[in-house]
């Protein structure tokens, strides 16, 4: 087995003393190395500060560091997904709305433990709002009647200081053989550890598998059956909509399909 190509990610949110949140993620791969980081209202989640930096490229650009001013005064939430393309358009760069997108989850992951600066007045009254809002969005919601653990029995508590959150990912493409290849994905955050693996002949999936080892509850672990849906599938130039409906939609993990979409996007390298 020969390893080929590798992309790492890491995203990290802290809170600051001046009523900010700090949120980066940090992208490392066998070309490129680049940092999109956001700097949020603690309150609002609006965009204060958008820097991307650029340290390393096989393309022949220079180390940059920049401002992205069409992401400013917009909110780091779930709507965050056009001016996220608006970035992609500024900057010139795929790439952009990949990082800033992480980094965006990573924020509205770390609501969990700003209820009292998010307007909610309790963990129940938090966990309600989930669940009214987000109902069929993924297995968990899904399943709601099944579910045997709390969002804060699984976190431990709603109260964190300094780091808020924080998660890692890989991706990784071996040569085995002849036209044979292996595809791995690692997920590892505050919240859920999740692992993949595919075996390609060429671009196609002969066979795929993974396990959630870390997750809110046990109902979210039956998830990783949709895997078996990808073998025979083309995965080269996959759009992830169609990944979503091969691997469940509402009834799969959110997790699962954007690990599997990030090593999808390998083969396009």
């Amino acid at each position: 087995m020969k390893a080929l190509f590798q992309r790492n990610w890491y995203t990290e949110v802290r809170r600051n003393d001046n009523g900010l949140l700090q949120a980066k993620t940090s992208y490392v791969d066998t070309n490129r190395e680049a940092v999109a980081q956001l700097m949020v209202d603690i309150n609002t989640f609006i965009i204060r500060e958008a820097l991307w930096e650029e340290q390393r490229s096989s393309f022949p650009i220079k180390a940059r560091i920049l401002q992205v001013t069409p992401l400013l005064g917009s909110e780091a939430y779930f709507s965050s997904a056009r001016v996220l393309k608006d970035a992609a358009v500024f900057l010139e760069d795929p790439l952009a709305v990949a990082l800033f997108a992480e980094t965006v989850k990573g924020i509205i992951q770390s609501e969990t433990f700003l209820l009292d600066e998010r307007g909610f007045a309790s963990e129940d009254e938090y966990e309600r709002a989930w669940m009214n809002s987000y109902s069929g969005s993924c297995r968990y919601f899904s399943h709601l009647n099944r579910v045997t653990k709390t969002w804060f029995a699984h976190v431990g508590e709603s109260k964190r200081a300094g780091n808020l959150f924080v998660r890692f990912k890989t991706q990784s493409l071996f040569y085995l053989e002849e036209n044979k290849y292996l595809l791995t994905g690692n997920l590892s955050d505050s919240f859920h550890e999740v692992n993949i693996r595919m075996k390609l002949n060429e671009a196609v999936v002969e066979k795929a598998d993974g396990v959630l080892l870390r997750a809110p509850d046990l109902v979210c672990r039956e998830s990783a059956s949709f895997l078996s849906n990808l073998q025979g599938i083309t995965l080269k130039g996959i759009s992830k909509k169609k990944l979503a409906d091969i691997l469940g939609k509402g009834q799969g993990c959110v997790h699962v399909i954007d690990l599997v979409n990030d090593c999808a996007q390998i083969l396009d390298y």
